[in-house]
């Protein structure tokens, strides 16, 4: 007979529905702190102070109080708090930001500058590891599956070949496949004598066990033109280019009284994407150094590729090795951000003190996926769409700064950042059965807490800045969520989803800036 296990990752493999989450949309509309050293330092709070290269990401008019030309490259690394995994390391080394700006003048009276510039930017490092035994407090990831492979037993409109549990199955991907079962038929099948009704069931957990690394890059080229009129309003436009690469590797393994099995899954996704951001700064008092500034950014429009692969080894009681591999074709489908807006204050203290504070807010529930119709598809994402706006909620970030500067030559810059949580208190991963989406975990992450750090040098016409980042952020690790769709579901009664496990996101950043002005 087919076990539910393999009968569930089939179906997953033989329709041609996304893999999408809510979980995928916040990875995809985040971002990182990142950019120039300076930047980095001051915890981002220069959307009303500008005169840096990497203000074009965030206000675009921040760039309009520069009076000399600029250039910079900067470079680093970044360590996860947690050992390697799947083969991958802990930390690598990073190209952050390239970048350069012409300062072109004005055209006499109040337009005092004109400027262009182009700068490349690392919006998001996705470096994650994580690794460890599972508690599932007698619970089973079988639970879920069986409870996916019911509702596709009872859906064998869409599914015929589940008419009978104990028929071959079928993969249009590669062909006719036939498996043997891991579990005895009085361990995965429930049939009432009366009514007829057939479910399948979990096998509770002895032990298991999770690994898993994320790896790839978000990066970002903005094309920015300011102005500066009178010293006292500066306004910024920039056009946003992103190209985004992901990796997500997992391994997820239990043993029970009948079977010992392992679930590898490999995620990717490449997508490219464009926005626009509009900014203004003001000092609204003529003989103050004080300023406020204003920021919109459009969503980023994305166009997305993604595939699946899936590898299943197991060994049974009953003398059955099982092993096969299985990937999805590559999908294509659009991702639209939320609009995002800001506001900024700023003040400067002679040539000693710079005090930087900022406001965003980002309506992640608006996050939207959605098919390209010119290519042929005729589905939509109401699903997934639905379930962003029930997992996701608005998301608030707070960026503080100060730089003090003891001489000309020297510097010394502190930041703090915080980003809100982008999930709600009961979110969770719904995933269907008819998903090409394998993997049962899901982590509700926590805020973010940044504590920067950082010291600049210049010299003649050049600059070397430095700058230290610690982030900390812990989330609530599920190994899979049942839903309670049946009342029967395990040979020990009901299971309730595991308690969740407490894990970490922290992280280390170095980076080195080297600059000048022309």
């Amino acid at each position: 007979m087919k076990t539910f296990l393999y009968t569930t990752m089939m179906l997953a493999l033989c329709t041609t529905a996304n893999a999408q989450s809510a979980y995928d949309a916040q990875n995809m509309a985040n971002s990182d702190l990142n950019g120039t050293a300076r930047y980095i330092g001051m915890g981002g709070a220069l959307g009303a102070l500008g005169a840096d290269l990497s203000t074009m990401g965030n206000n675009p008019a921040g760039t309009g109080l520069y009076r000399r030309s600029d250039a910079s490259f900067t470079f680093g690394g970044v360590f996860t708090g947690n050992a390697g995994a799947m083969g991958h390391d802990r930390g690598r080394m990073s190209f952050d930001q390239a970048g350069v700006l012409f300062a072109l003048g004005g055209t006499g009276g109040d337009l005092r500058n004109i400027n262009f510039g182009v700068n490349y930017q690392k919006k998001r490092n996705f470096l994650s590891n994580f690794s460890g035994d599972l508690n599932l407090g007698g619970g089973s990831q079988t639970f879920q599956l069986a409870e996916m492979a019911t509702d596709a037993y009872y859906d064998d409109n869409n599914f015929g070949i589940l008419a009978d549990h104990t028929a071959p199955m079928r993969n249009a991907t590669t062909g006719e496949l036939v498996y043997d079962g891991i579990f005895d038929d009085n361990y995965v099948a429930w049939k009432d004598g009366v009514n007829k009704d057939f479910q399948f069931i979990g096998v509770p957990a002895s032990s298991s066990n999770y690994r898993r690394a994320t790896y790839g890059s978000n990066s970002q080229i903005d094309l920015n033109l300011s102005a500066n009129i009178a010293d006292r309003f500066f306004a910024g436009i920039a056009v946003g280019i992103y190209t985004m690469g992901y990796d997500r590797e997992a391994a997820y393994s239990e043993k029970t009284d009948y079977a010992d099995y392992t679930i590898r899954n490999r995620y990717h996704y490449s997508a490219d994407g464009v926005d626009v951001k509009f900014g203004v700064i003001f000092r609204p008092i003529e003989d103050s150094p004080f300023r406020f500034g204003l920021t919109a950014h459009t969503p980023i429009w994305y166009k997305v590729r993604d595939y699946n692969s899936l590898s299943v080894n197991a060994n049974t009681i009953y003398n059955h090795t099982i092993e096969g591999n299985w990937t999805t074709e590559e999908f294509e489908y659009n991702f639209r951000t939320p609009w995002k807006f800001g506001v900024s204050l700023g003040h400067t203290v002679g040539t000693f003190l710079a005090l930087g504070a900022e406001y965003e807010y980002s309506d992640l529930p608006s996050c939207k996926y959605y098919y390209n119709h010119s290519k042929g598809y005729a589905s939509d994402f109401d699903p997934q769409n639905g379930n962003i706006k029930a997992n996701l909620k608005g998301q608030h970030t707070v960026k503080l700064g100060v730089e003090a500067k003891p001489d000309d030559a020297f510097s010394v810059r502190v930041g703090y950042n915080f980003v809100s949580s982008p999930f709600k208190n009961d979110a969770y991963n719904h995933l269907d059965y008819n998903s090409s989406f394998t993997e049962t975990d899901y982590t509700n992450w926590k805020a973010i807490h940044r504590i920067t750090f950082g010291l600049g040098y210049r010299y003649k016409g050049g600059y070397i800045d430095l700058a230290y980042q610690y982030q900390a952020q812990n989330g609530d690790f599920y190994a899979y969520d049942y839903e309670g769709n049946y009342a029967a579901y395990s040979e020990t009664g009901a299971v309730a989803t595991p308690t969740p496990m407490r894990i970490s996101n922290n992280r280390s950043q170095i980076v080195a800036t080297l600059g000048f002005k022309f």
